[in-house]
C-alpha cells in the first residue's frame, strides 16, 4: 500500500465514521447499521449486538425516542493496517432531546474504538465499541475509557 492509498483510506474512514453519526441524527437506523460489515459487531453498553439486521433493530428504538439529536465526532485517529484492515479511534459528544419542552436532555461523552475492513462496499466496521467519558446524567452502568486516576 503507497502512501496515496493509505492516506485515500483514512479519508475514507473518516468519512464512514462522521456519516455514521449523521445517520444517527437523521434517524436513520437501517443506513447506520449498514456502515457495519455483514458480521460486524457493535458493543454501545457492554454486550455484543451482531449484524446490520441486529443492530439496526437495537439502535430503532432509541432512535425514534429522541424529538432531536446531535451526534459530534471529533479527534478521529485513523491506523491503516492493510489494504483491508485499520483500526479508529474517534471523539464522541452526543446530545439529545426526549421531549420538546427540553425536560430531560441527556449528553454523553466518549470515545468509539474502531475495528474497519474493507469490504466490496468499501470500507465498514468489523467492530465498533463506545465507551463513556461522562454523562449527563452519568450512568455508572455502562463501560467507560480506562482513564488513569489522579495522583
Amino acid at each position: 500500500m503507497d502512501e496515496i492509498q493509505r492516506l485515500a483510506a483514512i479519508a475514507d474512514i473518516a468519512h464512514l465514521v462522521h456519516e455514521y453519526a449523521r445517520f444517527a441524527d437523521l434517524n436513520r437506523p437501517e443506513d447506520q447499521a449498514a456502515t457495519f460489515a455483514s458480521d460486524g459487531v457493535a458493543d454501545y453498553a457492554g454486550s455484543d449486538i451482531v449484524g446490520p439486521a441486529a443492530i439496526a433493530a437495537a439502535v430503532a428504538p432509541a432512535l425514534n425516542e429522541w424529538v432531536a439529536s446531535c451526534h459530534t465526532i471529533s479527534n478521529v485517529q485513523v491506523d491503516v493496517a492493510s489494504p483491508t484492515s485499520a483500526t479508529a479511534v474517534c471523539y464522541l459528544y452526543a446530545w439529545r432531546r426526549i421531549d420538546p419542552t427540553g425536560a430531560g436532555d441527556y449528553e454523553v461523552r466518549g470515545q468509539y474504538h474502531d475495528e474497519l475492513v474493507r469490504t466490496h462496499e468499501g470500507w465498514r466496521f468489523a467492530r465498533r465499541t463506545f465507551l463513556t467519558m461522562a454523562a449527563t446524567p452519568p450512568r455508572p452502568d455502562v463501560p467507560h475509557i480506562d482513564r488513569r486516576p489522579s495522583s
